[in-house]
């Protein structure tokens, strides 16, 4: 737990290091990941940040903590987008640590002719609670935005990499792999957005294996820079390490903090 409260430490700490007089983002703009802050500002701006932070703590009968943080920074120039991010999420019953996750990644986006557009994305991820102590992927591939109307937008990208894999057993598990991805967004209202993302990897190794990432999502701005955020995360694994379960899934409400 150490680790995620150092995480949660350093993510608040960036996002509070970021002048308070930074422009608002653009309120009528195509449907984004975030919904349109509640400000008249209109002047464009290239970055945008975004840290997500729970944290759930019951103290009596049970004593349980649970903590949950993420940042993820954007910048966009003419024609490229990058995309950096970092997660942690930790939960402790008394002294016994009962799950713990972390993931980093990055990812680049160059724009092609039209709505398509190249892209290459590499991360990492650990989740021992799943068996897995360490986890490299590697993607590269080309994707669509296949529509963008007032209110709702779709993304998809497609494309393949190479994936490293140790568990907590000591065992490897290095595949090629194939990757789906799609995002949807709709917007509700001025101040609130619904946002569906589905992403299935496949080890061409095994072809009984795959990966499937999948979260659903509605959030509400609260100020021009605060916004709650209620998801529903699923994660499958169809060849999970020996011992482990497939599915993985967490319900939370976090408070996000936009600039």
């Amino acid at each position: 737990m150490r680790i995620v409260f150092s995480f949660v430490f350093f993510v608040t700490c960036a996002v509070m290091g970021v002048r308070a007089h930074a422009d608002d983002a653009p309120t009528d703009a195509a449907p984004t990941d975030q919904p349109p802050a509640a400000s008249t500002t209109t002047v464009p701006r290239p970055w945008k940040d975004t840290g997500e932070f729970s944290v759930v703590s019951a103290n009596g009968n049970s004593r349980t903590n649970t903590i949950s943080a993420k940042e993820t920074f954007d910048y966009n120039w003419a024609k490229n987008l990058l995309e950096l991010g970092g997660s942690g999420l930790g939960s402790n019953s008394g002294r016994q640590v009962t799950s713990e996750q972390y993931h980093a990644g990055e990812k680049i986006r160059h724009s092609l002719i039209g709505d398509n557009f190249v892209m290459e994305q590499f991360s990492w991820d650990k989740n021992r609670f799943a068996g897995i102590q360490s986890q490299y992927s590697s993607t590269g591939g080309l994707g669509r935005t296949l529509f963008t109307f007032s209110r709702d937008k779709l993304t998809t990208e497609f494309g393949g990499g190479y994936t490293f894999e140790e568990h907590t057993d000591g065992t490897h598990d290095d595949f090629p792999s194939g990757r789906a991805y799609a995002k949807y967004v709709h917007t509700l209202s001025p101040t609130a957005s619904f946002t569906q993302d589905a992403e299935y990897l496949h080890n061409f190794n095994n072809y009984k294996d795959y990966r499937l990432n999948t979260e659903t999502a509605l959030i509400a701005s609260l100020t021009a820079h605060l916004s709650l955020k209620a998801s529903y995360t699923w994660k499958r694994a169809a060849e999970p390490p020996i011992g482990f379960g497939k599915d993985d899934t967490i319900t939370s409400v976090a408070m996000l903090i936009n600039y």
